[in-house]
């Protein structure tokens, strides 16, 4: 290469660098279909950032997770792109020969910054496993009971789903047992009942379709409520009766604040509740229990020692629920701590230089105005290989094997 070249080439490598941000990237990445059969056409589409050049690489994997080919693209000024692979083209035919499911990478710097999208191919058609179900979880109704719900799997394999299977294990997953063996496909919940009280149970579901069941999904575990133990909580008021302050309206939850707070008024006073009225008379003792959450500390010590005549005071019975106090407290201690261990990092940690992230050159665009566009897409598509090639993202044998990929006419 003469000095007139080396003139050319420098300027251009620096306006390259200059063009492509450091973390360029793709920012979205989609099929057309999530099942394809052999002879279809398979169709990518995605979106770039406005900041981003728009040559587009897409790479692709079988099963096998073996390299199969490469494929390039432009977006458009909306900075979306669609690249398409037509399987009954004779090159990719041979190449797109396992049954399973494939995934594709769209990049425009380096693979790691691009997105994946996965697809499952069968040369003739016939269907494959489903992909797993997705968001297992379970509630406690009941002592005997355990609800489980999911959402369906986002591939079923090329055809339609035949059921669920929903096991269950009563040893934390060690040994599992088919409780339903074919939940209706358009069914994701299933109710499991006559359980032990106080156990615990965890739960998977499996999604079949004609080519078989698929792998499982998460796994949830969940205990039975004991014997004795209710969802809901009850409380009694000193006048004997109940309710579930949870369904009360929001004015029969005041009405019923202030009658509390006028039956601990009339006790803290020496007088019983205005629905008896008078006073205390004899050995009685008045007991309150508050629904709501009350501070009563500041009216405890007005509480009168001893009272005259044959009238005795009762205690105010109000429970406190310490945890309430305790493990917030904790939580701040802790929040305290990690914000100071930050701020100390971040005071001492020395100031590092941002190291911007090379791309690779751009080659020497040829004269010829009729081999231009071809030449210039196939030297850089060259170009990124032996970029990937030097920092160890592909192999020497991959990059012999796409490098005569590109070279063939």
């Amino acid at each position: 290469m003469d000095t007139r070249h080396l003139l050319f080439v420098i300027p251009s490598i620096m306006i390259l660098f200059s063009i492509i941000p450091a973390y360029a990237e793709v920012t979205s990445l989609s099929t057309s279909a999530p099942f394809y059969k052999g002879g279809s056409k398979i169709i990518f589409t995605g979106s770039t950032a406005d900041t981003d050049p728009p040559n587009i690489t897409i790479i692709v994997f079988d099963p096998t997770n073996k390299f199969i080919t490469l494929l390039s693209g432009m977006a458009d000024s909306t900075h979306h792109f669609q690249v398409s692979l037509d399987t009954s083209d004779q090159s990719y035919s041979q190449q797109f020969t396992l049954k399973g499911t494939y995934n594709a990478t769209a990049f425009i710097a380096t693979k790691e910054n691009g997105k994946t999208a996965n697809f499952i191919f069968s040369p003739d058609g016939s269907p494959v496993i489903p992909s797993s179900p997705l968001s297992l979880t379970a509630s406690v109704p009941s002592s005997t009971e355990i609800d489980i719900s999911w959402s369906a799997p986002t591939n079923t394999g090329g055809a339609a789903l035949s059921g669920y299977r929903v096991d269950r294990s009563a040893d934390n997953g060690a040994t599992w047992t088919t409780v339903a063996p074919n939940v209706i496909n358009t069914v994701t919940s299933y109710p499991d009942t006559g359980l032990a009280p106080g156990t615990i149970y965890s739960y998977r579901v499996v999604a079949i379709n004609p080519a078989g069941p698929s792998d499982p999904s998460n796994v949830v575990t969940a205990s039975t409520l004991a014997s004795n133990q209710s969802t809901s909580s009850t409380t009694t008021s000193s006048s004997g009766s109940q309710g579930n302050s949870s369904s009360l309206s929001l004015d029969e939850l005041i009405k019923q604040r202030l009658e509390d707070a006028k039956r601990l008024q009339a006790i803290l006073n020496g007088q019983t509740p205005q629905s008896s009225g008078g006073s205390l008379q004899g050995n009685t003792q008045q007991s309150i229990n508050l629904t709501e959450s009350m501070s009563v500390e500041d009216v405890s010590s007005n509480l009168p020692s001893a009272s005259s005549g044959n009238t005795t005071q009762g205690p105010v019975s109000i429970p406190v629920n310490w945890n309430n106090v305790i493990y917030p407290a904790i939580a701040l201690v802790g929040v305290g701590i990690v914000v100071f261990i930050l701020y100390q990092r971040k005071k001492l940690a020395p100031s590092m230089p941002r190291i911007k992230k090379e791309s690779p050159p751009v080659p020497t665009p040829h004269v010829d105005a009729a081999s231009e566009k071809e030449k210039e897409d196939e030297d850089y598509a060259l170009a990124i290989l032996k970029n990937r090639l030097a920092k160890g993202e592909i192999t020497l044998e991959q990059f012999k094997e796409i490098k005569d990929e590109l070279s063939e006419p």
